[in-house]
């Protein structure tokens, strides 16, 4: 069986970015190391989990948008899943944000990043 895997945006990846570089600014170099840690790990758990996550609070935040949403530290994460052992991770916003209406913005912006990621999700799974 395939280990369920996640793939990041270049959104993503520059939300990530930002909220290592801020938590160094607040703490420190090493805590930033854990906390982007926390968040890569988190991701994978979306990637292995996201079939059983269930809250009509997050119905509530994702409501107007096509993503599903989990919260990993002190950040939302949005994301698609592809199917049950791929997912696309499409940003990440700080837990304090305005997340229905950044969730609207992010869906308008990434479309065409998620789009590459599905079609090299399907070329590998053809192989």
């Amino acid at each position: 069986m395939t280990r369920p895997t996640y793939y990041m945006t270049e959104t993503a990846l520059v939300h990530l970015e930002k909220a290592i570089r801020d938590t160094a600014r607040r703490w420190n170099w090493r805590q930033a190391e854990i906390y982007r840690d926390i968040l890569l790990e988190g991701f994978q758990k979306i990637a292995e989990n996201h079939q059983h996550f269930n809250s009509p609070h997050r119905a509530t935040l994702t409501k107007d948008t096509n993503f599903s949403i989990h919260l990993v530290g002190h950040h939302y994460v949005p994301f698609k899943a592809y199917d049950g052992n791929n997912v696309i991770i499409a940003g990440l916003f700080y837990e304090g944000m305005n997340i229905p209406e950044r969730l609207k913005e992010l869906q308008s912006m990434n479309q065409h990043e998620i789009a590459a990621i599905m079609s090299l999700i399907e070329t590998r799974l053809r192989h």
